[in-house]
C-alpha cells in the first residue's frame, strides 16, 4: 500500500488541467493522485445549471474515499473554490496535510456580495477568463481554454454560499496545513488567505506569499516554485 496519496481540488469554472501543472510533480514522487472534475465543470458551462455546493464537496469526499483505499495516507491540495471544497473535506476526514492556494474565502468582484438579487435577474455571467502576470502564458491559454468563458450565475450563488459557510469549517481542522496566495491576485484578495490562516484549526500552519502571479496560480509564471512549495510540504514527515 502507497504510503502518501494526493487528493487536488480545481477552482470556479475551471477545468480540471488548470491545476494539471501539479501532475508531473506527484507523479516523479511516485504519489497516487486524483484530480477529479467537481460536479458541472470541465465539459460545458450548462452542466453547472442546478449543481448544489454540497455536490462539489461529495465529488471531493467520494475521490477522498477511492485514495484512502489505497493509501496510507492522504493529502489535500485545493485552489480557489477547491480550496474551499478542500477544507470541507479535511473538517470531515483524517487528512494528513493541507494545502490551500487562492482559498475563496472573498471577492475583490464588487457584485459578489450581491449575486442572491442578481441570479433571478441575470441568468448567465460572462467570465473575465484565466488572469495571469506571464503575459507569454497567457497568450498560450487562448489557444488552450481552462476555464469556461462563462457561467450561470446561479451556479456562482453556491460558490458564494460555500464561501460563507467555510470560515466555519476552518476551525475544525486539525490537519498541517499551508496557505498560499500572490499579493498580485485581483480575483480573490490576499485578505482571503489571512483569514484562512486565522481560522483554521491546526496547531501547525503556515502562510506562504507569492508575489508574480495572479489568481490562476498554477498557469502562471510561478506555477514551478508552486508545486515544488506543495510538494515538499505534503511529502514533509
Amino acid at each position: 500500500m502507497p504510503e502518501l496519496a494526493v487528493l487536488v481540488c480545481h477552482g470556479f469554472p475551471a477545468m480540471p488541467k488548470t491545476v494539471g501543472h501539479l501532475k508531473p510533480y506527484l507523479e516523479r514522487a511516485g504519489l497516487p493522485h486524483e484530480i477529479p472534475a467537481l460536479r458541472g465543470h470541465g465539459t460545458v458551462y450548462t452542466d453547472l445549471i442546478g449543481v448544489r455546493w454540497q455536490d462539489w464537496v461529495a465529488d471531493a469526499l467520494s475521490a477522498y474515499d477511492r485514495l484512502a483505499a489505497q493509501s496510507a495516507r492522504v493529502a489535500v491540495v485545493g485552489h480557489s473554490m477547491g480550496g474551499l471544497v478542500a477544507s470541507h473535506v479535511a473538517a470531515e476526514r483524517p487528512v494528513d496535510s493541507l494545502a490551500l492556494v487562492a482559498p475563496a474565502l472573498k471577492f475583490s468582484h464588487p457584485l459578489a456580495p450581491l449575486v442572491g438579487v442578481l441570479a433571478p435577474l441575470i441568468k448567465v455571467w460572462k467570465s473575465s477568463g484565466p488572469v495571469l502576470w506571464d503575459a507569454a502564458l497567457l497568450e498560450q491559454l487562448k489557444n488552450d481554454p481552462v476555464t469556461y468563458d462563462r457561467f450561470p450565475t446561479a451556479a456562482f450563488a453556491q460558490l458564494w454560499a460555500l464561501a460563507k459557510l467555510t470560515p466555519e469549517v476552518l476551525t475544525k481542522v486539525k490537519a498541517r496545513a499551508l496557505v498560499i496566495h500572490s499579493l498580485r491576485d485581483e480575483t480573490i484578495p490576499p485578505a482571503a488567505a489571512e483569514l484562512a490562516l486565522e481560522r483554521l484549526g491546526s496547531s501547525d500552519k503556515r502562510l506562504q506569499w507569492f508575489t508574480n502571479s495572479r489568481h490562476e496560480m498554477f498557469c502562471d509564471g510561478e506555477r514551478d516554485a508552486l508545486c515544488e512549495a506543495i510538494l515538499e510540504f505534503i511529502v514533509k514527515p
